[in-house]
């Protein structure tokens, strides 16, 4: 796989937003920290909700970029999830640390990660086969995108929703999110079943 990687171009627009990703991480950490010390200043909000949408944005881009500028690499196909996973489960753990997004939503949704990466490897180097992500798994990242702003708005929300849903019961977003992640994985095995259980 090593040589397949070095064949391709690995500097390539799509390639880099992919990594811009992984990079803006740290940032959103740092600001989500300050953040929650004092939920006043509401520039650490505005710049929060920016880097999500940067994501997104991003996460839309490197694959359309990608098929427009004839740039689908190897390292591309893998270097888009890996950074998905980074972003997403890097997301997550933050406002569980700092805004009381429930844990046991975190650790199912890292034990999927877990397990569609090893089910990803076994095909590749067991089946020769490179799995896709489907339609269900697309959504993903936008929808972690969709909790985590929800729970950087609660304190803004408190002040002007007092008593609403989406105040007295933010983990809904949760739920929304680890069911598309579910059903997601089990498109996923449905998709892929022969070849996960075929006969060595």
């Amino acid at each position: 796989m090593k040589s397949e990687i070095l064949k391709d171009k690995i500097f390539t627009i799509s390639n880099f937003l992919s990594l811009s990703r992984a990079l803006l991480l740290p940032f959103f950490v740092q600001y989500a920290y300050w953040f929650q010390e004092n939920t006043t200043i509401t520039k650490y909000y505005l710049i929060l909700i920016f880097i999500c949408f940067l994501v997104i944005l991003s996460d839309f881009l490197d694959g359309l970029v990608a098929r427009l500028l004839n740039e689908e690499t190897i390292l591309g196909r893998y270097l888009d999830p890996v950074s998905d996973k980074i972003v997403t489960i890097g997301g997550l753990s933050t406002i569980t640390a700092y805004f009381n997004f429930p844990l046991w939503i975190l650790i199912l949704y890292i034990i999927r990660e877990i397990i569609g990466v090893w089910l990803g490897l076994f095909l590749y180097f067991k089946r020769a086969i490179q799995g896709k992500p489907n339609s269900w798994g697309k959504w993903q990242v936008a929808l972690v995108a969709v909790c985590v702003i929800h729970y950087l708005s609660l304190p803004i929300f408190e002040i002007y929703f007092d008593h609403s849903i989406l105040t007295t019961h933010p983990e809904i977003s949760g739920y929304v999110l680890i069911s598309v992640v579910f059903f997601g994985s089990v498109k996923y095995i449905y998709d892929y079943w022969e070849f996960i259980f075929l006969k060595e």
